[in-house]
């Protein structure tokens, strides 16, 4: 388990393998989507321009998303969706696979749709679906940090389930650290890789829902965790560059460290 967030340590055995001249037309497809998602307003809640757009961009930067649906579906009307976080490619595979506009923060996409975190109660209790990234922080993907309990506390006040989904990368059928944003890392760094990943997936894995009344906030987000770390931890560790460790559960709440966003990057 990770407790703390990840460093460009956990990326050093990450090789391009794609083509010279593949990067650069992915990096000239990529700086073209990017600038159509900001070229003009989305319609209505934003919600369809926001799943154009990400699929858009995934397919821009040579990323595909494979969607693993749970064993028993989800329950119809409004849930809270829960997912790690790794860097801003899951972001994007989230909108395009999952129903739920995420939570408005550091990692925003420009011109993309988000929520305000004092509205998810709102938006819960009026049957829509939200989106919460509960980790303290992000990681490259091969471990978990802890679950914050007030991530999950909405689903609880609006009586609506809680719906967890595991990201995990693939590269050749193996697990990477490809597409890691590691904490003080550029959105352009974290790009670079990804431009140069040839065969990269990324995999959603939508885990049974849980009972909001199962418990309180702090049962719930563990539940969740746990279920979610089941799937990333079946992997073999990596014991040069990020070995499990042992999990353990302390539901003490400390904000989480922010994703640098591309838009961010853009004014360095």
């Amino acid at each position: 388990m990770s407790t703390g967030p990840c460093s460009t340590a956990c990326t050093v055995d990450v090789v391009p393998t794609a083509s010279p001249a593949l990067r650069r037309r992915r990096a000239l497809a990529l700086t073209g989507a990017l600038a159509r998602a900001t070229a003009r307003p989305p319609a209505g809640d934003g919600r369809r321009h926001g799943v154009c757009t990400a699929a858009r961009l995934l397919t821009a930067a040579g990323v595909r998303v494979r969607l693993v649906p749970p064993a028993v579906a989800w329950p119809r009307g409004a849930r809270l969706v829960v997912a790690n976080r790794v860097s801003w490619v899951d972001d994007l595979a989230l909108r395009t696979a999952v129903a739920a506009l995420p939570v408005e923060d550091e990692a925003g996409w420009p011109g993309l749709a988000t929520v305000r975190a004092d509205r998810v109660t709102a938006e819960l209790s009026a049957g829509r679906s939200v989106l919460v990234r509960p980790e303290e922080h992000a990681t490259c993907g091969t471990g978990l940090g802890r679950f914050r309990p007030a991530a999950v506390a909405p689903a609880l006040a609006a009586g609506v389930p809680v719906c967890p989904v595991a990201v995990r990368f693939r590269l050749a059928d193996r697990p990477t650290t490809a597409a890691a944003q590691a904490t003080g890392e550029s959105w352009w760094r974290s790009a670079s890789r990804v431009l140069g990943s040839s065969g990269l997936v990324v995999e959603l894995h939508q885990l049974p829902a849980i009972d909001p009344r199962r418990g309180t906030a702090a049962e719930v987000a563990a539940l969740a965790e746990y279920a979610i770390a089941a799937v990333l931890e079946a992997d073999p560790p990596r014991p040069m560059s990020h070995p499990h460790r042992a999990r353990t559960h302390v539901a003490d709440p400390v904000a989480p460290a922010p994703v640098v966003s591309p838009r961010r990057a853009a004014r360095r």
